[in-house]
């Protein structure tokens, strides 16, 4: 966990460093939201309560015009009851129907958990409701409500009394959530 954070200080100051050029057009969201589970149905069960999770993200984002932003990022998911690591790639959209520094806007991401040997794969799904509320010209508060679909594919292991394993079957899970966080922009 200390090495996925090192790297998205790093992640951080790079983009922002990459991105100061048009400075007024480009910057930076963290964010941070809590996963409230509404259900999860799996390719075997499907289970309708105590589900929960959280996610932290970056996007490096890219004002197209004054309403419309765009941009790639990066995160970690963490899902509980049962329990999943996913480190999404995605892309992010924004859109803002009102022209003004404390705007509400709506947002989608789309993208896909990489598979490895701590994270699980799968596609990632995420759309909502935004605040921007500006505290200052370059830094500004950011809450958001949305509605969050996680797709989830890994192995199920199955052992016989010896220990040994008997069967390995691939399952695909589909996680639906409520979403609710708050993040900065810079």
């Amino acid at each position: 966990m200390k090495t996925i954070l090192k790297s998205l200080f790093v992640l951080i100051i790079v983009l922002k460093t990459v991105l100061a050029c048009g400075q007024d057009k480009s910057h930076v969201h963290i964010d941070s939201n809590y996963l409230l589970g509404l259900y999860e149905k799996s390719d075997f069960w499907t289970i309708k309560s105590g589900l929960s999770g959280f996610d932290f993200n970056i996007a490096g984002m890219y004002d197209i015009n004054r309403r419309l932003s765009a941009g790639i990022g990066v995160g970690v998911e963490k899902l509980y009851d049962p329990s999943y690591t996913i480190l999404p790639v995605f892309v992010k959209v924004a859109y803002s129907p009102i022209r003004a520094n404390e705007r509400p806007y709506v947002f989608a991401k789309v993208g896909y958990g990489i598979g490895t040997g701590i994270s699980n794969a799968g596609l990632l799904l995420n759309t909502g409701l935004g605040y921007k509320l500006q505290l200052r010209k370059l830094f500004a508060l950011n809450f958001l409500l949305g509605y969050h679909l996680q797709s989830i594919r890994y192995d199920l292991t199955y052992y016989s009394d010896a220990g040994v394993i008997s069967d390995v079957k691939k399952d695909h899970n589909t996680r639906h959530s409520l979403s609710g966080g708050i993040g900065f922009i810079f």
